[in-house]
């Protein structure tokens, strides 16, 4: 996914990291009983997009085909995870 921020950089980011890191209660829960060295593999529909829906002014909440669709990714978090990852 490509994220167009307002100083009109581009940002890059994959649907496997958005995902791996959803900022939802029940996924952080369940990083954090992970190791250092744990890799999740996806379903195909855990990594594809149902739509992406804004939240207020401050970020969006993504409905992925597998129908989770708790976590609200704030754009500095967002910004994060490019900056971060990619």
């Amino acid at each position: 996914m490509e994220i167009k921020w307002e100083d009109n950089s581009v940002s890059g980011i994959s649907f496997e990291t958005l995902r791996k890191y959803c900022p939802c209660a029940t996924c952080d829960e369940e990083r954090e009983k992970q190791t250092d060295t744990y890799i999740p593999l996806f379903m195909l529909d855990q990594v594809s997009l149902d739509s992406i829906v804004p939240v207020g002014n401050y970020g969006i909440t993504l409905t992925w085909k597998d129908g989770h669709s708790t976590g609200i990714y704030e754009y500095p978090y967002l910004l994060n995870l490019t900056e971060k990852w990619l």
